[in-house]
């Protein structure tokens, strides 16, 4: 085996190591990559995932010079690509010039719950389970509680939701709300409707 074949041989079991790591990272949360191709506010930008696949292509090149067994050299690349890449990267850095400029720029977008199902009919002491999605931030954990107090139960933990048995007189409806653990203005709600024949 010559100095070239081992080389190769270690360069790509590195990457294959490096690639795992990373991947098992992702996997298990430790690295987000939720805003990856994402501006600070959480829109979606072009900008970014255009680098990314630029960035990818270069990493795919340079990977494949140095695992080839032909003599090392960097592709030829036409000089209109080069310039759309310039460009395109000179365009990145003023917006973003543009944007962090003014603190609106750079604010995040806030947490936000979403109950599903919106709405919900029951029957006295009938029961309907909720579910809650949380996004823009780690972690999903929700408590729930009932509005009016006292108008069915609900599991603080699991929302499960347990019409009253009876139903108040002059009681049409009640909300199932969820906050969030990590930012307690974030709420979502539900209506729960009560089927006319309530008993």
């Amino acid at each position: 085996m010559d100095v070239k074949t081992a080389v190769t041989i270690v360069a790509v079991g590195f990457v294959a190591l490096l690639g795992f790591a990373i991947i098992s990272r992702i996997y298990t949360g430790r690295i987000d990559l939720t805003r990856l191709i994402s501006e600070p506010t959480g829109d979606a930008s072009m900008s970014r995932f255009q680098l990314l696949i630029f960035t990818f292509v270069i990493a795919l090149s340079l990977f494949l010079i140095i695992a080839s067994s032909s003599t090392p050299g960097f592709p030829d690349i036409p000089s209109g690509v080069l310039t759309l890449l310039g460009i395109s990267a000179s365009s990145y850095l003023v917006s973003k010039g543009i944007q962090f400029s003014q603190p609106e720029g750079v604010e995040d977008r806030p947490v936000q719950v979403t109950v599903t199902p919106a709405n919900a009919t029951l029957r006295a002491g009938e029961k309907k389970q909720f579910k809650a999605e949380v996004i823009r931030t780690q972690n999903r954990d929700v408590a729930w509680t009932v509005v009016p107090p006292g108008v069915g139960d609900i599991d603080s933990e699991t929302g499960l939701y347990t019409a009253p048995q009876p139903i108040p007189q002059n009681v049409a409806t009640s909300t199932v709300q969820a906050t969030s653990i990590a930012d307690g203005t974030a709420v979502g709600t539900a209506t729960v409707h009560f089927h006319p024949n309530q008993q």
